[in-house]
C-alpha cells in the first residue's frame, strides 16, 4: 500500500533534517570547532578589560634567565636561556646548551624576529632561518606572564569554564577560571599558532613556569629565582 503523500513528505523532510544534522556534525568535528564563548557586556566586560589591561602594564627593562627542555620530533633537548629587553622593540633572547655554549639568538626590533645560530646549534635549529614578521610584540612580556602585544581594543568573552577572553586579531588572552590572572595566550605569527601557558600560576608576578607550543614542538621554561 502506498503511503499517503503527506506522510511521504514528512518522512522525506525528517530524513533531510537528519542528513543535514549529520553532515553539520561531521564538518564541525573535522574542523575542530572552537569552544563556545559568551560575549561580555556591562560591568563584567569592564572588569575583564581592566584585568587584561593591568596584565599588560609591565615596566622595562626586563632581564631573566631560564632552564628548559625542548621536545622536538621526539627528542628532548635541554638548554638554558636568557632574555634581555631594554624596550619592547629592543630585545634579545639567547639560547645555550647546558654547558653554556651559544646555540641560538632571537632579536626582536618591534616589527620582526630575526634568528642567528651559535656554534653549539648542531642540527637544530636548521640553518637559514628566515625572519618572522610579528609587529609590535614583546618576547620579554610573554616570558614574564604578560600579553605580548599592547592591550587596546578587542572582543571580550567568557568560556564555558568561566575564563575571560580578549581577542583583538593579534592575540587571544585567557584568564584563569577565578578571573584573577593571565593564564594562557595564543598568537598567530606568519600563519603559525603559538600557544603560551603559565601552569600553576598563583600571583600576578612573573610565572615560575612557561610552556610554549608551536608547530608540534613543545618548550618548557623554568624561571631561575632572582
Amino acid at each position: 500500500m502506498r503511503a499517503h503523500p503527506r506522510n511521504e513528505e514528512k518522512t522525506g523532510l525528517a530524513r533531510g533534517v537528519a542528513t543535514a544534522c549529520w553532515l553539520a556534525s561531521a564538518l564541525l568535528l573535522a574542523s575542530g570547532c572552537a569552544p563556545a564563548r559568551y560575549r561580555l557586556a556591562g560591568d563584567e566586560a569592564g572588569g575583564a578589560r581592566e584585568l587584561f589591561v593591568s596584565a599588560a602594564a609591565l615596566s622595562f627593562p626586563i632581564e631573566a634567565s631560564f632552564s628548559g627542555v625542548a621536545e622536538i620530533s621526539g627528542r628532548a633537548l635541554p638548554f638554558v636561556a636568557g632574555v634581555n629587553s631594554r624596550a619592547p622593540a629592543e630585545e634579545t633572547v639567547g639560547v645555550y646548551d647546558p654547558l653554556g655554549r651559544p646555540a641560538l639568538f632571537l632579536e626582536n626590533d618591534g616589527t620582526r624576529i630575526r634568528f642567528s645560530r651559535g656554534p653549539a646549534a648542531g642540527d637544530f635549529p636548521p640553518p637559514n632561518l628566515q625572519p618572522v614578521p610579528t609587529g609590535p610584540v614583546s618576547l620579554g612580556r610573554i616570558l614574564s606572564g604578560a600579553p605580548g602585544y599592547p592591550v587596546d581594543e578587542g572582543d571580550l568573552g567568557r568560556t564555558a569554564e568561566g575564563e575571560w577572553v580578549l581577542e583583538d586579531g593579534r592575540q587571544r588572552l585567557f584568564s584563569d577560571p577565578s578571573r584573577r590572572l593571565l593564564s594562557r595566550a595564543e598568537y598567530d605569527f606568519s600563519g603559525k599558532r603559538v600557544t603560551v601557558t603559565y601552569p600553576g600560576r598563583e600571583t600576578s608576578g612573573p610565572p615560575p613556569l612557561v610552556k610554549i607550543e608551536v608547530s608540534g614542538a613543545k618548550i618548557v621554561l623554568r624561571r631561575d629565582t632572582e
